[in-house]
Protein backbone atom coordinates (compact mmCIF):
# COMPACT_ATOMS: atom_id res chain seq x y z
CA UNK A 1 0.00 0.00 0.00
CA UNK A 2 1.08 3.34 -0.73
CA UNK A 3 1.05 6.88 0.96
CA UNK A 4 -0.13 9.44 -0.87
CA UNK A 5 1.61 12.61 1.09
CA UNK A 6 0.24 16.06 0.39
CA UNK A 7 0.10 19.08 2.47
CA UNK A 8 -3.13 18.87 4.74
CA UNK A 9 -5.29 21.28 6.83
CA UNK A 10 -6.28 19.59 9.84
CA UNK A 11 -9.22 21.60 10.48
CA UNK A 12 -10.55 20.95 7.04
CA UNK A 13 -10.23 17.16 7.99
CA UNK A 14 -11.98 17.40 11.23
CA UNK A 15 -14.50 19.65 9.41
CA UNK A 16 -15.36 16.97 6.77
CA UNK A 17 -15.47 14.23 9.35
CA UNK A 18 -17.59 16.00 11.81
CA UNK A 19 -20.30 16.13 8.87
CA UNK A 20 -20.10 12.74 7.51
CA UNK A 21 -20.36 11.22 11.14
CA UNK A 22 -22.80 13.77 12.47
CA UNK A 23 -25.82 11.70 11.44
CA UNK A 24 -24.17 8.04 12.58
CA UNK A 25 -23.43 9.40 15.94
CA UNK A 26 -27.44 10.66 16.37
CA UNK A 27 -28.37 7.47 15.30
CA UNK A 28 -28.36 5.58 18.82
CA UNK A 29 -29.58 9.17 20.33
CA UNK A 30 -26.14 10.09 21.39
CA UNK A 31 -24.05 13.69 20.98
CA UNK A 32 -21.05 14.58 19.22
CA UNK A 33 -18.51 17.23 20.81
CA UNK A 34 -15.39 17.94 18.69
CA UNK A 35 -12.56 20.17 20.96
CA UNK A 36 -9.71 20.83 19.00
CA UNK A 37 -6.37 23.36 19.82
CA UNK A 38 -6.53 26.38 17.86
CA UNK A 39 -4.63 27.05 15.31
CA UNK A 40 -3.60 23.29 14.42
CA UNK A 41 -1.98 23.96 11.01
CA UNK A 42 -0.90 21.69 8.61
CA UNK A 43 0.14 17.75 8.62
CA UNK A 44 2.45 16.08 6.00
CA UNK A 45 -0.04 13.13 5.08
CA UNK A 46 -1.84 11.31 3.70
CA UNK A 47 -5.52 12.77 3.78
CA UNK A 48 -7.87 9.49 2.92
CA UNK A 49 -6.02 7.43 5.26
CA UNK A 50 -6.47 10.06 8.56
CA UNK A 51 -10.01 10.24 7.59
CA UNK A 52 -10.68 6.87 7.24
CA UNK A 53 -9.05 5.99 10.19
CA UNK A 54 -11.44 8.79 12.30
CA UNK A 55 -13.97 7.51 10.67
CA UNK A 56 -13.30 4.11 11.91
CA UNK A 57 -13.24 5.26 15.50
CA UNK A 58 -15.71 7.40 15.50
CA UNK A 59 -18.89 5.08 13.84
CA UNK A 60 -17.03 2.25 16.44
CA UNK A 61 -17.54 4.73 18.99
CA UNK A 62 -21.32 5.38 17.69
CA UNK A 63 -22.11 2.03 17.55
CA UNK A 64 -21.50 0.96 20.96
CA UNK A 65 -22.78 3.74 22.72
CA UNK A 66 -26.73 4.82 23.15
CA UNK A 67 -27.91 7.59 24.27
CA UNK A 68 -24.49 8.74 25.28
CA UNK A 69 -21.40 11.15 23.78
CA UNK A 70 -18.56 10.56 21.60
CA UNK A 71 -15.96 12.99 21.59
CA UNK A 72 -12.88 13.94 19.57
CA UNK A 73 -10.63 15.51 20.43
CA UNK A 74 -7.38 16.70 18.15
CA UNK A 75 -4.14 18.50 19.60
CA UNK A 76 -0.42 19.58 18.05
CA UNK A 77 2.08 18.48 20.71
CA UNK A 78 5.67 18.70 20.34
CA UNK A 79 7.86 16.00 21.61
CA UNK A 80 11.63 14.75 21.36
CA UNK A 81 10.72 13.18 18.17
CA UNK A 82 9.26 16.70 16.49
CA UNK A 83 5.49 18.29 16.11
CA UNK A 84 2.48 15.08 16.98
CA UNK A 85 -1.18 15.46 16.18
CA UNK A 86 -3.14 13.63 18.91
CA UNK A 87 -6.56 12.87 17.63
CA UNK A 88 -8.26 10.99 20.56
CA UNK A 89 -11.31 9.81 20.63
CA UNK A 90 -13.84 9.20 23.74
CA UNK A 91 -17.50 7.81 24.38
CA UNK A 92 -19.94 7.00 27.26
CA UNK A 93 -20.82 3.59 25.50
CA UNK A 94 -20.62 -0.56 26.94
CA UNK A 95 -16.75 -0.32 27.34
CA UNK A 96 -14.45 -3.55 26.94
CA UNK A 97 -12.29 -5.53 29.42
CA UNK A 98 -8.50 -5.93 29.13
CA UNK A 99 -8.59 -9.06 27.64
CA UNK A 100 -11.15 -8.08 25.04
CA UNK A 101 -8.81 -5.51 23.99
CA UNK A 102 -5.87 -7.45 23.89
CA UNK A 103 -7.45 -8.74 20.27
CA UNK A 104 -9.23 -5.89 19.44
CA UNK A 105 -6.36 -4.18 16.91
CA UNK A 106 -5.99 -8.16 15.06
CA UNK A 107 -8.23 -8.63 11.57
CA UNK A 108 -11.20 -9.95 12.16
CA UNK A 109 -11.44 -9.79 16.03
CA UNK A 110 -14.33 -7.91 17.54
CA UNK A 111 -14.73 -8.08 21.73
CA UNK A 112 -17.12 -11.55 21.68
CA UNK A 113 -19.44 -13.11 19.54
CA UNK A 114 -22.30 -12.00 21.56
CA UNK A 115 -20.89 -8.11 20.90
CA UNK A 116 -20.72 -9.36 17.31
CA UNK A 117 -23.87 -10.33 16.83
CA UNK A 118 -25.78 -7.52 18.68
CA UNK A 119 -23.83 -4.56 17.24
CA UNK A 120 -22.59 -6.52 13.70
CA UNK A 121 -19.18 -5.29 12.18
CA UNK A 122 -16.39 -7.22 10.45
CA UNK A 123 -13.84 -6.85 12.98
CA UNK A 124 -11.41 -5.15 10.41
CA UNK A 125 -11.88 -0.77 11.19
CA UNK A 126 -9.44 -1.09 14.02
CA UNK A 127 -7.42 -3.50 11.88
CA UNK A 128 -6.94 -0.81 9.52
CA UNK A 129 -6.48 1.86 11.42
CA UNK A 130 -3.43 0.41 13.25
CA UNK A 131 -2.20 -0.68 10.00
CA UNK A 132 -2.51 3.17 8.65
CA UNK A 133 -1.10 3.86 11.49
CA UNK A 134 2.40 2.09 11.16
CA UNK A 135 2.35 3.05 7.69
CA UNK A 136 2.88 7.02 8.47
CA UNK A 137 5.06 6.48 11.91
CA UNK A 138 2.08 6.53 14.16
CA UNK A 139 0.67 4.85 16.92
CA UNK A 140 -3.25 3.36 17.75
CA UNK A 141 -3.67 3.11 21.37
CA UNK A 142 -6.80 2.19 23.43
CA UNK A 143 -8.01 2.14 26.79
CA UNK A 144 -11.51 1.56 28.29
CA UNK A 145 -13.32 0.67 31.06
CA UNK A 146 -16.63 -2.14 30.93
CA UNK A 147 -20.03 0.31 31.27
CA UNK A 148 -17.95 3.29 31.32
CA UNK A 149 -16.74 3.79 27.73
CA UNK A 150 -13.51 4.08 25.63
CA UNK A 151 -11.28 6.05 24.65
CA UNK A 152 -8.56 5.25 21.57
CA UNK A 153 -6.16 7.59 20.50
CA UNK A 154 -4.34 8.22 17.38
CA UNK A 155 -0.44 9.53 17.39
CA UNK A 156 0.41 10.78 13.71
CA UNK A 157 4.11 12.45 13.05
CA UNK A 158 3.08 15.71 11.35
CA UNK A 159 4.95 15.07 8.99
CA UNK A 160 4.98 11.65 7.40
CA UNK A 161 7.33 12.03 5.09
CA UNK A 162 10.17 10.14 6.56
CA UNK A 163 7.08 6.86 6.56
CA UNK A 164 7.73 3.84 4.33
CA UNK A 165 5.10 4.42 1.64
CA UNK A 166 5.58 1.58 0.24
CA UNK A 167 5.66 -0.99 2.86
CA UNK A 168 2.99 -3.59 2.19
CA UNK A 169 -0.37 -3.51 4.80
CA UNK A 170 0.37 -7.70 5.15
CA UNK A 171 3.61 -7.17 6.93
Amino acid sequence: MELLIETVDVEKVIAEVRATVEPLVARNGNGLVVKSAEQLGTMQTDATKVRQMLLNLLSNAAKFTEKGTVTLEVERVHDGDGDQMIFRVSDTGIGITPEQMARLFEAFAQADASTTRRYGGTGLGLAITRRFCQLMGGEVTGDSTPGSGSTFTIRLPVSSRGARPNRPMSQ
